[in-house]
């Protein structure tokens, strides 16, 4: 069980990875708060549509703890220690490849220049 399991839940395509890369970094942010779906929702401003499947996976895959379904009611990020490094190994991978695809478009519209 773990972060793991959680996308192996999930479609494989960019629109999902960039919902659970803004839902997983909510709920870290907000580790050991009992948190709303919609406030996950308002938060992160993606549709429910991609949240849904999303808070489904990580309470599925322990990642969020949920007393009911995640869709109604509150849930929360309370980490053992591995799924916390899990979570921060997940986040800071994200971080570094959107820090060089957006140094690549840089890169590129500089060799361009102006239209």
């Amino acid at each position: 069980m773990g972060l793991r399991t959680a996308l192996a839940l999930l479609p494989d395509d960019r629109a999902t990875d960039a919902a659970v890369r803004e839902v997983v970094a909510f709920f870290h942010t907000h580790a050991h708060e009992p948190v709303e779906p919609m406030r996950v929702v308002r938060a992160t401003g993606l549709l429910g549509e991609r949240t849904e499947p999303v808070l489904q996976a990580l309470a599925k895959g322990g990642v969020i703890n949920c007393d009911g379904d995640p869709l109604k009611e509150p849930s929360s990020f309370d980490p053992d220690t591995m799924l916390a490094l899990e979570v921060k190994r997940f986040l800071r991978v994200g971080d570094g490849a959107s820090s060089r695809i957006h140094a690549s478009v840089s890169k590129y519209r500089g060799r361009q220049g102006p239209i």
